[in-house]
Parts: C-alpha cells; sequence; structure tokens
C-alpha cells in the first residue's frame, strides 16, 4: 500500500510563487511528526537511533547535496504461461509502460536545486543549528553536473547546487562509486577536519510519475498484464550517511565518534498538476505457438509534457517539505 502525504494546492503554489520570484520569506518548518518520515540506526540495523547524535553537538556541516530528477520511468507486468495435464493451458502476456518528462530544461533544474539547497540551509537554522562550511574537496571523486544517471529502469539527471560539488559514495543507488570506498573516506575525514560537526550529505530523488503493475503471475491465477501510470511529483527516496568524527584511522574510517544513516520511510507527494500524458506510441504483438496458446505483448509509450514554471512550482514545493521535515528532526533532538 502506497503511504504519501499530500500538499494541498494553495500552500503549494503560495510557497511556490515565493521561490520563482526569489522573493526572501519567513522559514517555517512543515507540520510533520520528522520521526514519522525518517528513521536509521549506527553502524547498521543493531545499532542506537541514528537521532541520538543529533545531542552531541550543535553544528552541522553539509558536505554534499544530490538530487536526482527522474526524467523516465517505467511499469512491467508479466503473465506466465502454463502447460498442465488434463489440457489446462494458457498462455503468457506482457504489459510495459514507459513515460518521459518533456519540457523541462536543465538550467531549471539546476535553479530548483539551488533553491532547494538555500531552503535547507534556512531550515537547519530556523531548527536552532549552526551550519558550518565544508572544506576542500580534494580528496573527493568528483563528476560533472548535471550527471546522466540511470538504476534499474529508471533514468535521470542528478545536479548539486552551485559551490558544492557533485559525488557518490558506496551506497548511493544512483551513484557511480560501485564498491570504491574514495569519497565515503573522503567524507568522514572532512567532518573530522571540521572538528566533528554532524555532517551529512543527503541523496534526494525528485520523480513525477506513479506507476503501476499486476505484477508476475502465472496464468492459472491471472489471465491479463495490467501496467498504469499517473503523473504526481514525489520525493520517493531521501537518505543520507550522518557522520560525527572525532577521530579517523586506517585512511578515513571512523575510530571515534558516530557513523550512521538515516532514510525516508514512505513517499512525499503532492497532488496539483504540473504535467499533461500524451500516449507517444503504442504497440501490440502476438507470438504463435504452434503447441499451445499464443503469447501477447503490448507496450505503450508515454510523455509527461509540462513547463519550466509548472514543474518548478510542484517540484519548490516537495522539496521544501522533505528538507524541511528532515531539518525538524534536529529540532526534536537539540543539542545538549
Amino acid at each position: 500500500m502506497r503511504i504519501v502525504h499530500r500538499l494541498s494546492a494553495l500552500a503549494l503554489l503560495a510557497l511556490a510563487s515565493a521561490a520563482l520570484a526569489q522573493q526572501p520569506a519567513a522559514i517555517t518548518l512543515p507540520d510533520l511528526n520528522p520521526s514519522e518520515w525518517f528513521d536509521g540506526k549506527m553502524g547498521g540495523t543493531f545499532g542506537a537511533k541514528t537521532v541520538t547524535a543529533f545531542a552531541k553537538t550543535n553544528r552541522v556541516a553539509i558536505a554534499g547535496f544530490r538530487v536526482v530528477y527522474v526524467t523516465h520511468n517505467e511499469a512491467h507486468a508479466m503473465v506466465r504461461a502454463t502447460y498442465l495435464p488434463g489440457g489446462v493451458e494458457t498462455g503468457s502476456a506482457r504489459s510495459k509502460m514507459e513515460v518521459d518528462l518533456k519540457g523541462v530544461d536543465d538550467a531549471t533544474l539546476q535553479a530548483i536545486t539551488d533553491r532547494a539547497y538555500q531552503r535547507f540551509v534556512e531550515q537547519l537554522k530556523a531548527a536552532g543549528r549552526e551550519v558550518v562550511t565544508p572544506g576542500a574537496f580534494t580528496a573527493f571523486k568528483v563528476a560533472t553536473v548535471p550527471q546522466d544517471v540511470n538504476t534499474g529502469p529508471l533514468r535521470g539527471k542528478a545536479f548539486s547546487p552551485a559551490g558544492l560539488p557533485l559525488w557518490w559514495q558506496v551506497g548511493d543507488a544512483w551513484g557511480d562509486a560501485g564498491l570504491g570506498q574514495k569519497n565515503m573516506r573522503a567524507f568522514n575525514q572532512m567532518s573530522e577536519s571540521l572538528q566533528a560537526p554532524i555532517t551529512i550529505a543527503p541523496q534526494i530523488v525528485v520523480d513525477f510519475a506513479h506507476m503501476g503493475s499486476s505484477g508476475n503471475h502465472s496464468g492459472l491465477i491471472q489471465r491479463s498484464a495490467e501496467v498504469s501510470a499517473s503523473l504526481a511529483m514525489s520525493i520517493p527516496t531521501f537518505n543520507t550517511r550522518v557522520v560525527r568524527a572525532e577521530q579517523t584511522r586506517y585512511g578515513g574510517i571512523v575510530f571515534k565518534g558516530d557513523d550512521g544513516a538515516l532514510a525516508m520511510t514512505k513517499t512525499l507527494d503532492t497532488d496539483v498538476e504540473f504535467a499533461t500524458m500524451r500516449k507517444v506510441d503504442e504497440k501490440s504483438g502476438r507470438v504463435i505457438n504452434l503447441t499451445g496458446p499464443d503469447s501477447k505483448s503490448k507496450k505503450w509509450l508515454n510523455a509527461a509534457e509540462t513547463t519550466n514554471e509548472a514543474y518548478s512550482a510542484a517540484a519548490d514545493a516537495v522539496l521544501a517539505e522533505a528538507t524541511g521535515a528532515f531539518a525538524k528532526l534536529f529540532a526534536a533532538n537539540p543539542a545538549k
């Protein structure tokens, strides 16, 4: 079951209008219980709650701020053929739906990222924290912005705000770090060099469509493979490592301090219209089977057509709620 928090249209449009006009506005944290949206533990699954580290210092360093905008989404469904004694036979069926985002350019996505980062800094300050400027990134392997990225069938573009390089580490599903530990260790060492603030590097995914699928079934249970798509701006993923390194050893392993993670536990999305769906292509096929029922396949290609202004309005609002909910974790766990 999909669990979401929806923003009201009036609240979204008011926030987006101020953001697009680049007018300063009073920072207020969202009316959300942050512990219902984020969770994580130190040292994997058996340690203390990650937020317990927030009480150990009032200082926060944002060492990275990676935003991935999904530009291609897919849904797949399959019904397997069955061949049973007694003449019970069914053919297989496959369905696939693809949706591509159209109408928003890279300059707009960069501007959204810059606003989201600047707003996040102010939200952390509103939560009572001192935001520390990160050090040099000479020890990091960085990527060019924007970077084309993918995970599974999804494709997108990754951005970082002006002044912060784009980099990935082990565990970043959209990144290219693989098993390499270079940036993970550099991240830890940066926390140590800054005298152990709470050091974070959020990875945030902004999606534009909800994809539905009947799943993978046997022909004895289901005869058709169903897929669907609806447009909704959402944050399905928001995660970060949380490091407070008092001392590192062995080339960047946290030896004294805290090392944990936080991740969003449910999707945050809007119900504001920002795009229209248009069918681009539809293909149907049949594979003739001389020994049993034929197999069928169907594929749809759709385009989600938007504008820079409409996309920005929805993305600004959902990002403000997501980063605000994260910042509120600091207010809920004040430094002692």
